[in-house]
């Protein structure tokens, strides 16, 4: 029989550390309702006024499109609170020094406790390592905008909601975009032998990155640094040690690193991976990007296309997580896999990426550049052809599933648009950009630039 001291002692450490792993958030929303009637749409524009909440509103019937329109405000009075559990944890061992303490202070071995403690035990170093790599992206992060090391661009987020799927598409208007430095040009040729010798010389910005970027190694392949040029707080980038091209498919090693930067986000987040000439890359060093969750504080820390996941997999009734899913609520082709909920291995990740690749891509192969043989890229000429790839695609990861889109075209009208749109967010640069989603609608934006079932 377990003394009962052991018991109280074993209670309350359980009681610290799910009070520890479980966090609450808080959203407030301030909508007013302006009903807008032309030929042909029908739609509501909630601007930032009076105090009303709309986001239970749902699809009418009869219109050609329907949307509503969002504009943040100041204030707010309709409160939604929600929090996210610690979650199940699982065993590990007893080392000897611990179990011999143990002991001496309760007089039983610990073998015979129940697991419970060392589980609880198991939780806390994980929480706290999460824990530290964000208190480690926060603040470098601010130390970097204090000093200017990185930009963040101020944005006026309105939200365009898609009746027909139920997407909320988040969209962050910047009209006044500071210059970002964009990699070479996909459309240079290959360089020949005079070509070389007269192209520019090209920086890799990820080798070295910028000390005042820097935030950490995550393991002997990966590094975490900051996006220089931020739209939102905290974007983070995962970047290969070594020059590896971005037109590589994403291995196991590269998944793992980035689910571990979601998972120590406080409301998770949402890492992308632009592969291709047509994906919206900027940059020819291989690199995962990563932002934070929600995309607007009226919005669930879930991407705003979480729930079509979830409804494939109900359509399909996958009962086991990595199948591969036909997401056919959407006018373009689009494949995803459920994660499981415990911590999935690197092979399984690399598995069910490589899986929705070749739904993408059926007998899709990558093959380096042979330019590659002779070490890294060192003009912009080589950098933008070893990038380049036979294939375009986008990647979705967050902490619950996997999704990968292919891609036709980087651009549909003026806008040009990366792996985020197919999450839910899109970054527009002036009025006119801004006008081209609300009269052409961000799905069949989507479907344009993506590729048909």
């Amino acid at each position: 029989m377990i003394p009962a001291r052991a018991l109280r002692c074993q209670r309350k450490y359980n009681l610290q550390i799910q009070a520890a792993a479980t966090s609450t958030w808080v959203t407030t929303t301030n909508e007013r309702h302006i009903e807008r009637i032309d030929g042909r749409r029908s739609c509501s524009i909630l601007t930032g006024a009076t105090n009303s909440s709309s986001s239970s509103s749902r699809s009418s019937k009869g219109c050609d499109y329907s949307s509503v329109l969002r504009r943040g405000g100041a204030g707010g009075s309709s409160v939604q609170g929600y929090r996210q559990g610690g979650g199940a944890v699982r065993p590990s061992n007893i080392t000897m020094a611990s179990s011999a303490a143990y002991a001496d202070v309760t007089g039983v071995s610990a073998t015979s406790v129940d697991a419970t403690a060392t589980v609880t035990a198991t939780a806390a170093t994980t929480t706290a390592a999460a824990a530290s790599l964000w208190d480690n992206i926060v603040s470098v992060y601010n130390k970097a905008q204090v000093i200017g090391a990185c930009s963040k661009t101020d944005t006026q987020v309105e939200v365009l909601r898609d009746l027909s799927l139920g997407i909320d598409f988040v969209l962050r208007v910047a009209t006044a975009l500071k210059a970002k430095p964009q990699g070479p040009p996909a459309s240079q040729p290959a360089p020949g032998p005079t070509a070389a010798s007269s192209a520019p010389p090209w920086r890799n910005p990820f080798l070295p990155p910028e000390p005042e970027l820097f935030v950490r190694e995550l393991d002997a392949e990966h590094s975490l640094v900051l996006n220089k040029f931020n739209v939102v707080q905290h974007h983070v980038l995962v970047i290969t040690r070594e020059f590896r091209s971005q037109a590589e498919p994403l291995n196991g090693g590269d998944l793992a690193a980035t689910l571990e930067v979601l998972r120590a986000m406080p409301s998770g987040g949402v890492a992308f991976y632009n592969c291709g000439p047509n994906s919206g890359r900027s940059q020819p060093h291989k690199h995962l990007q990563v932002v934070p969750l929600p995309f607007t504080d009226a919005q669930l820390p879930l991407a705003p296309v979480h729930h079509l996941v979830e409804e494939a997999a109900a359509a399909a009734a996958a009962t086991a997580p990595l199948q591969p899913l036909h997401l056919r609520q959407l006018p373009y082709r689009c494949y995803a896999a459920l994660l499981p909920p415990e911590r999935p291995t690197p092979e399984q990740l690399e598995s069910a990426f490589s899986d929705l690749l070749q739904l993408c891509y059926p007998g899709y192969v990558f093959e380096p550049s042979p330019l590659l043989r002779e070490g890294p890229p060192r003009d912009a000429a080589t950098a933008a052809a070893v990038a380049a790839g036979s294939v375009s695609y986008n990647v979705l990861l967050t902490r619950s599933w996997m999704m990968l889109v292919p891609r036709s075209a980087e651009r549909c009208g003026p806008l040009a648009l990366n792996s985020l749109a197919f999450a839910g967010t899109m970054l527009v640069r002036s009025d006119d950009e801004l006008d081209y989603v609300r009269q052409t609608g961000p799905v069949e934006i989507l479907r344009r630039i993506g590729e048909p079932w």
